[in-house]
């Protein structure tokens, strides 16, 4: 299939052709997943809210505008899954919480996620994850994605203001914890 554009290629997946929307899905999981692990930091959650996010692009493909960006609706997508997810793991929890109480157990210890890779790189991992979930959906969306400061703003629905705020606390909270200047 010689298709070039984003764009050509859902208006042939609207039209029903799936080999359309799985180059779609190739060109553009890898973003999504990198996205969603570096904010979940759990590669299961992150397979796992893939999955929702391209069910939902290919259930809302005919939404899809053709005179904004694919990514930014894309990341958008993914953001607002990722929420959702969070919802539903706070609820299971809560409940699980509940039902404990119920039969007088104690609660379990801290489930501490770990990050395969160097040790350094787990080390950024663990300090990015501490960062309040506002300030990581900015670094992550800017620095890993390379999303432009107005786009971030619009996938997140939020000024550029707030945006470039965010950023500056994210990155002097970094500075802090890992005691480099260069960031």
């Amino acid at each position: 299939m010689a298709v070039t554009t984003m764009s050509e290629l859902i208006g042939l997946a609207l039209k029903g052709q799936k080999e359309a929307f799985e180059q779609l899905y190739n060109e553009t999981v890898n973003e999504v997943y990198r996205t969603l692990y570096y904010l979940s930091g759990s590669h299961t959650d992150a397979e796992d809210i893939a999955q929702n996010v391209y069910l939902e692009l290919y259930r809302n493909l005919d939404k899809y505008d053709h005179s904004r960006s694919l990514q930014g609706w894309l990341y958008g997508i993914t953001i607002r899954q990722l929420h959702a997810h969070r919802r539903k793991k706070w609820k299971e929890y809560r409940n699980e919480q509940k039902q404990r109480k119920l039969q007088t157990a104690p609660l379990p210890a801290n489930n501490h996620v770990s990050f395969a890779g160097d040790t350094q790189g787990d080390f950024v991992m663990e300090e990015l994850h501490d960062l309040p979930e506002k300030l990581k959906e900015v670094l992550v969306l800017r620095y890993i994605n390379d999303l432009p400061q107005q786009e971030i703003a619009n996938v997140l629905s939020i000024p550029i203001g707030t945006v470039k705020s965010r950023l500056n606390q994210a990155l002097v909270r970094m500075r802090e914890k890992l005691g480099d200047k260069s960031i």
